[in-house]
C-alpha cells in the first residue's frame, strides 16, 4: 500500500516540478528573445524582479498535486522541504523589494543633491560644511550594521553556498564603485550557477557583447 502512494506522489510531485521548470525555461526565453528595452526598463526593472519571484512562490502555494493522507516519512520529508523551498522564495522576495526601496532612495538622495549643488554654484560661497569625525563614525556604525544584515539575509537562504555568494556581491560592488572599471566580472564555472540566479531576479546584467561578463543591473 505504501509503496502505492509513494508511486503516486512521486509521479504527481514529479509532474507539477516539470511544469515549474518549463515555465521558468519559457519566461527565460521570452527575456532573452526580446529586444532590449521592449519589457524591462529602468522605471520597471524592480518591478519586474519581484513580479517573477512572487510568481513562482504562487506556483508553488498553488500546486494541485494531490497527496494520500499517508505517515510515510519520505512523504513528509519532502512535504517540509517544500515548505521550506517557499520560505526561501518569501525572504528573497522581502530581500528584493528591501533592495528596490534603497535604492529609489537613493535615487532621490542623489537628486536632492544635485539640486542643491546647482543652487551652490549659483551663488557665492560662503563656507564650507565640514564633515564631523562622530559623524564619520556614525556612518561607519550604519555600514557595519547593514553588512552584518545583509550577510545573516544571504546566509539564510543561500545556506552552503553563502559564502561564494558574498563573495561574488562583494566582487560587483568593488567593480561599480570603481571609476577605472567598467563594473563587470568574469562568468567562470565556479560561480556562473550563483550568477544565473542573480541575472534572473534582475540583480546583475549581461554584458550585451560578452556574455561572460555580468555587473550589477542598473
Amino acid at each position: 500500500m505504501n509503496s502505492k502512494f509513494n508511486e503516486a506522489t512521486k509521479e504527481g510531485l514529479s509532474h507539477q516540478i516539470k511544469h515549474l521548470r518549463e515555465r521558468c525555461i519559457d519566461n527565460c526565453n521570452i527575456i532573452e528573445n526580446s529586444l532590449p528595452g521592449q519589457y524591462i526598463s529602468p522605471d520597471n526593472v524592480g518591478q519586474s524582479a519581484l513580479s517573477y519571484v512572487e510568481g513562482l512562490r504562487t506556483q508553488i502555494q498553488s500546486s494541485e498535486t494531490v497527496i494520500p493522507t499517508d505517515e510515510n516519512l519520505i512523504i513528509s520529508r519532502f512535504v517540509a522541504e517544500l515548505k521550506v523551498r517557499n520560505e526561501d522564495v518569501e525572504k528573497l522576495t522581502a530581500f528584493t523589494r528591501a533592495a528596490i526601496l534603497d535604492a529609489e532612495n537613493e535615487i532621490l538622495r542623489l537628486e536632492s543633491l544635485t539640486v542643491v549643488a546647482e543652487e551652490a554654484l549659483n551663488k557665492p560661497r560662503v563656507d564650507t560644511t565640514e564633515v564631523h569625525p562622530e559623524q564619520v563614525q556614525r556612518a561607519r556604525e550604519h555600514f557595519r550594521i547593514l553588512k552584518s544584515e545583509l550577510h545573516g539575509l544571504i546566509r539564510s537562504i543561500f545556506k552552503d553556498d553563502s559564502d561564494l555568494v558574498s563573495d561574488i556581491t562583494g566582487q560587483l560592488m568593488k567593480e561599480k564603485l570603481n571609476e577605472e572599471s567598467n563594473g563587470y566580472i568574469q562568468v567562470t564555472e565556479d560561480n556562473k550557477l550563483i550568477i544565473e540566479m542573480l541575472k534572473d531576479i534582475k540583480i546583475v546584467s549581461e554584458n550585451p557583447y560578452n556574455n561572460k561578463e555580468v555587473k550589477l543591473a542598473a
